[in-house]
């Protein structure tokens, strides 16, 4: 279990990539709208890009909590202990509600990721030519 804790915990950094990558395109597809170079259609590939890594990061974070939690059990290394202290002490009652996704933890940051791609490389088609 502490490894399964580890890879979904890895997996959140997916998540805080993607909305990093995120953040310029709802503004860069605003202007392209303004600019006449893209419909205002784009503009909802372009929030989902944004609830997409959001989501990533949500449903690595949850399932890596899940995780954490089934193997305190068995004693967990300090830094995982530290972490599971930490939620015990901010967010008990979320704490022990949290469910696990595993499918959708690799699922959403792979669409999240060709839904950024996507809209970049329109992004990047417009602006070029």
């Amino acid at each position: 279990m502490v490894a399964r804790y580890r890879m979904y915990a890895r997996l959140r950094w997916v998540g805080v990539a993607c909305f990093i990558v995120a953040i310029p395109i709802p503004g860069l597809v605003l202007v392209s709208i303004v600019d006449g170079r893209l419909p205002w259609t784009w503009m909802f590939p372009a929030i989902g890009c944004l609830g997409l890594s959001l989501g990533t990061f949500g449903t690595a974070n949850d399932t890596a909590l899940h995780a954490l939690r089934s193997a305190a059990a068995a004693g967990l290394p300090a830094d995982a202990a530290a972490e599971l202290r930490h939620e015990e002490q901010v967010r008990p009652a979320r704490l022990a509600q949290v469910h696990h996704s595993p499918k959708a933890s690799f699922i959403i940051p792979l669409l999240a990721a060709l839904l950024i791609a996507h809209v970049v490389r329109q992004l990047i088609h417009v602006w070029s030519g």
